[in-house]
């Protein structure tokens, strides 16, 4: 799958990818380009070795050198590859994986603007799941406006860009295992589904009368703040000398100076800033919140996986779609009673790689095989009476189940120590909760449940949803150095 610029092009063409493909916008149908019949893993290693030759890191060029001499040409030759990987007539539904006894999760959340938000929650949570389904934050140009189009306007999208090579690059082993799955929107494919969808979220919010809560406005406050940072770091000497008087009317012009020297200080060694000058023309701050509600549920279904999240504001709006008949709603209560009495660890700002070994090693595997059995049982729709005793069985089991896995995380404890140590860098695990949530019917919006009638002759999607899952990790905070 490695393309260098030496290698024969993947259209099948016969000459080099330098001679043939290289820097070409690529209009080709699913049936002609010869990646139609690849998995969704396949194209996400596809663009990962496109990410290290266009922009020279098989080279030599450092992380630095990157930051400072990123161009709006390789901006664009990225997206063109996006493009040509992902054309708009794309199969999606017979590329995306199907229900199996795998433990597969969805992350629903924000897939950026804050790098760490989506690494953490899918490395906090990679030793408690098999495989972790995310919407690619990479986006589609085939399905973006002319004015805000990458390949059109790379200009705009350059620090951007800089974020998203370094989350995919964090995610590349977890990748290239098939641990995490980036799968692209299904609505890039299908308009009318993105269009219904829409519509369904904007009337469940007017019935609901839903809004923003403080909550949630909380959420988002740190990260905006961040954004703004950034932006005013790569200010030009002059501009970012009047934002700092606007700021600080009272400030002398020694204290100006030396203002304006650090934030350039900063810029130069925030690994995660572009090293160069604001354009005049701005650039755009792109907000992806991966999957709503209602395309969560219609992803979740058609791939047999859960739904999880950290966020407490889409935690509610997935408790607003429990399905259960009065007589049967608490028949798995002895379970998520279980599960919600216990503590957890999760590891937290640690080196992906650490985390990645881990799961090579196949650390907690015991604790997976437990947490499998628990899913095909919730899964295979049990009746009343069998669902009764199947609760209490795996409620006792998981008494016994998580002793075993305490013991095992001292020995992670002691490793993750001498990893740091090694590293010299900092680590910390938190203690926490998972509230499992496993409604008598599960998780479900009627309307869902008619698009995927409606767009596949797929027999095996499931009817719902049968399980959520929300990480609270706010309890106890456990800091390696």
């Amino acid at each position: 799958m490695k393309i260098g610029r030496n290698d024969l092009c993947p259209c099948g063409s016969g000459r080099k990818y330098k001679k043939c493909h290289l820097n070409k916008h690529l209009a080709v149908t699913p049936q002609s380009n010869p990646f139609h019949q690849r998995s969704i893993k396949e194209r996400n290693v596809v663009l990962l070795n496109a990410i290290v030759d266009i922009f020279g890191f098989n080279r030599g060029i450092t992380w630095n050198d990157f930051r400072r001499e990123m161009s709006n040409d390789q901006v664009r030759e990225l997206y063109r590859v996006v493009s040509w990987l992902w054309p708009t007539d794309t199969d999606i539904i017979s590329l995306l994986p199907k229900p199996s006894k795998n433990l597969r999760g969805f992350y629903m959340g924000e897939t950026k603007p804050d790098l760490n938000a989506i690494l953490q929650n899918i490395v906090r949570y990679s030793l408690y799941t098999d495989e972790v389904l995310v919407v690619s934050p990479f986006m589609n140009p085939r399905t973006i406006a002319t004015d805000f189009n990458p390949i059109v306007h790379p200009e705009l999208y350059k620090q951007d860009t800089l974020e998203m090579i370094a989350f995919i690059f964090r995610l590349a082993p977890w990748i290239g295992a098939g641990l995490v799955n980036l799968i692209p929107n299904p609505c890039d494919f299908d308009y009318s589904l993105r269009k219904e969808v829409w519509q369904m979220a904007e009337k469940r919010w007017k019935d609901q009368k839903l809004e923003l809560t403080k909550e949630t406005i909380a959420e988002i406050k740190p990260r905006g703040i961040a954004m703004l940072a950034k932006t005013m770091y790569r200010l030009p000497k002059d501009k970012l000398a009047i934002s700092i008087k606007n700021a600080i009317p009272t400030m002398d012009n020694k204290g100006m100076a030396e203002m304006v020297q650090y934030v350039q200080k900063m810029r130069k060694e925030d690994p995660m800033i572009l090293d160069q000058e604001l354009p005049d023309g701005g650039e755009l701050h792109v907000m992806r919140n991966g999957a709503n509600l209602e395309l969560a549920l219609y992803i979740g279904q058609l791939t047999g996986s859960y739904l999880y999240t950290d966020r407490r504001e889409q935690w509610r709006e997935i408790l607003s779609t429990k399905q259960a008949q009065s007589s049967e709603g608490e028949v798995w209560s002895p379970l998520t009673k279980s599960f919600q009495s216990l503590e957890f660890n999760f590891l937290n700002n640690i080196d992906p790689k650490f985390a990645f070994r881990l799961k090579e090693e196949g650390r907690l595997e015991g604790f997976r095989q437990f947490l499998r059995k628990v899913w095909v049982g919730i899964e295979g729709n049990p009746s009343y009476e069998e669902a009764e005793k199947l609760a209490r069985r795996l409620s006792e089991e998981l008494q016994e189940e998580y002793g075993k896995t305490k013991e095992e995380w001292t020995k992670i404890d002691k490793e993750l120590l001498k990893w740091v140590t090694g590293s010299g860098g900092i680590a910390a695990i938190l203690s926490g909760g998972m509230n499992w949530q496993i409604p008598a019917l599960g998780f479900c919006i009627t309307a869902v449940g008619k698009l995927l009638e409606a767009r596949t002759d797929r027999k095996n999607f499931t009817a719902n949803v049968p399980l959520a899952i929300f990480l609270e990790l706010e309890k106890k905070h456990k800091v390696f150095k």
